[in-house]
């Protein structure tokens, strides 16, 4: 049988970084329940608290901003890989928007090399 984690399943690495960021996301949710990505700052702060509240309560969801990359603890993983060699740049910032692509079902094609982020 194929080895299917290249294109269409997240590796092992891929989903212990999605495990561990959704876990970050989750706390930073729990010490800040009116947060919301900058794309959804208009939101009406008792629809974003009311999601923030549901989020760890529900199974099948995810934080705000969960799908596209813009969590609490995506922009600290990205600070955290800016901080990185420029060797290990490269290879961070593929893991990380291979872990992101992974999130939900995508039609897009997988993050590869350069073009990642």
């Amino acid at each position: 049988m194929a080895d299917l984690t290249g294109p269409f399943l997240p590796s092992a690495d891929e989903r212990e970084l999605n495990q561990r960021l959704r876990a970050q996301a989750l706390e930073h949710l729990a010490q800040n329940p009116d947060w919301a990505p900058p794309g959804l700052d208009r939101w009406p702060r008792g629809v974003v608290r009311f999601h923030n509240r549901l989020v760890p309560r529900l199974p099948m969801t995810g934080p705000l901003g969960w799908l596209d990359g813009t969590t609490s603890a995506d922009e600290m993983e990205r600070e955290r890989i800016g901080a990185l060699s420029a060797d290990e740049q490269a290879l961070a910032r593929l893991l990380h928007a291979r872990a992101v692509h992974f999130r939900c079902v995508r039609t897009t094609p997988v993050p590869v090399g350069e073009q990642a982020d």
